[in-house]
């Protein structure tokens, strides 16, 4: 009876240990920046969301906080890779793009709600082995809506996939955004033209009581040009 019972028991524990490993062994995480972590199944489905870089234009896993950054209204283009893993065609497949923080949505398939920030869309028949790429595009907002106390911020966005059939994916993808301030604004006027600095005026000195002797040489120089006016008329009536 003992045996038995120590039988069932083994049994038993058999039953959820191999349920729990199988499981386990079709998830695989790794950890994200700024904590959390992102789990990738590999069920039947797979999606892989990547993030352009700003300075080499070409699509990575992540940005880092020692990559190059994104600065406030920057494009942003983000590319979704839905690939069936499995031997059988899927007939759907529901697609979830969250978008992160201080990136606003600009354009991408299917629709976007402005609430949860969240853009969603279906593909229809995807066969085995078949990969189907969306390109999402966002936009950093404004630098007066980004955090005024740090320089640089990081930033996730998750996408999810999941199945007709359960299948499940979720990728993760990460980016950095630099706020650099202007010190010096450019004052617009309401024509739309740049405020100029007013142009210094040389002012005359002041007229003062010194000013009476330059008044005194005026008959002086009256009395010159007539006495030389007299000379000359007298010359020539000597000559004659």
């Amino acid at each position: 009876m003992k045996l038995f019972l120590s039988i069932i028991f083994l049994l038993i524990i058999f039953s959820f240990l191999f349920p729990l490993k199988s499981y386990a062994d079709s998830i695989s995480c790794q950890p994200i920046y700024g904590g959390g972590q992102t789990c990738v199944t590999t069920a039947n489905i797979l999606i892989n969301k990547k993030v352009l870089n700003p300075s080499t234009n070409v699509f990575v896993d992540n940005l880092g906080i020692n990559d190059p950054k994104y600065q406030p209204g920057f494009i942003v283009n983000f590319r979704l890779e839905i690939t069936n893993t499995g031997n059988t065609n899927t007939p759907s497949v529901d697609v979830k793009d969250i978008f992160p923080q201080y990136v606003d949505f600009s354009s991408g398939p299917g629709n976007f709600d402005q609430n949860t920030k969240t853009l969603s869309f279906t593909i229809q028949n995807l066969a085995p082995n078949e990969t189907r790429t969306f390109i999402v595009i966002g936009k950093v907002v404004v630098s007066n809506q980004l955090p005024a106390s740090s320089g640089i911020v990081c930033v996730v966005n998750q996408a999810t996939a999941v199945t007709s059939d359960n299948g499940n994916s979720q990728d993760n993808t990460q980016l950095c955004i630099e706020n650099k301030v202007i010190s010096t604004p450019v004052v617009i006027t309401k024509g739309g033209f740049p405020v100029l600095s007013p142009v210094p005026v040389v002012t005359s000195p002041p007229t003062g009581p010194e000013s009476l002797a330059l008044f005194a040489m005026i008959p002086t120089g009256i009395a010159g040009f007539l006495l030389r006016k007299y000379s000359i008329k007298n010359n020539k009536e000597v000559k004659n």
